[in-house]
């Protein structure tokens, strides 16, 4: 791969398969941020994995809404990021799936130690991290209004600095912002229609938010 590295930037798909038809541009990966289905199988997720395959290779985490099992899925084009490091291009890409526990009982749900310890597991060091559950105080208001972001995502993106992270979850709370150094981005709901672009160009990230 040479030159700037192009991303497909998704969340929150909840089974919506037939949305992936309307995506057109060309992209050297995929990125998906969790919620592949709404309390789906593991087969429904690799069948919409598979079908992004065909637009870029995919690296991806498992949402709360996705079955804990699907974190362990892999296949030639599709890549789990859920307490792993991969390599894209010339980037490091890296992640944690799951959320902090919600009051609805979703399938995949972790606590802060968790979170803190699958990032700390994660070597080296991703310049680019996908997670389900966004930061603290960051994309992360449910109804505009409540923070559920993750305290442990948060300390991690302001001490390790990545270029990028990814996150999904609060669909309503879709957008774009920065930490230090890192750009943060919530590309909204693949379901309702929102995603997201990223150019990467050495140090330089730019994000433009999309709708099909």
């Amino acid at each position: 791969m040479s030159g700037a590295l192009r991303a497909l930037i998704l969340a929150d798909i909840h089974g919506a398969a037939d949305v992936i038809g309307a995506l057109t541009g060309r992209y050297d990966a995929v990125i998906v941020a969790g919620d592949i289905t709404h309390r789906g199988t593991v087969s429904e997720a690799a069948g919409i994995l598979n079908a992004l395959a065909k637009i870029a290779p995919v690296y991806f985490v498992p949402g709360n809404l996705d079955p804990p099992a699907l974190a362990g899925y892999e296949s030639e084009l599709v890549k789990p990021l859920h307490g792993r490091v991969q390599q894209l291009g010339p980037y490091t890409v890296g992640g944690v799936g799951g959320s902090l526990p919600t009051p609805f009982g979703t399938p995949f749900e972790i606590d802060e130690d968790e979170i803190e310890g699958t990032l700390k597991s994660l070597r080296p060091a991703p310049q680019l991290l996908v997670a389900h559950n966004p930061p603290r105080g960051c994309l992360d208001r449910v109804g505009g209004v409540v923070p559920v972001g993750s305290t442990s995502i948060r300390r991690y993106l302001e001490e390790r600095r990545p270029l990028l992270s990814v996150h999904g979850h609060i669909h309503e709370d879709r957008g774009i912002e920065i930490i230090g150094e890192t750009v943060i981005v919530n590309p909204g709901s693949l379901r309702g229609g929102h995603y997201a672009e990223a150019v990467l160009d050495g140090v330089r990230v730019t994000v433009q938010l999309r709708s099909v």
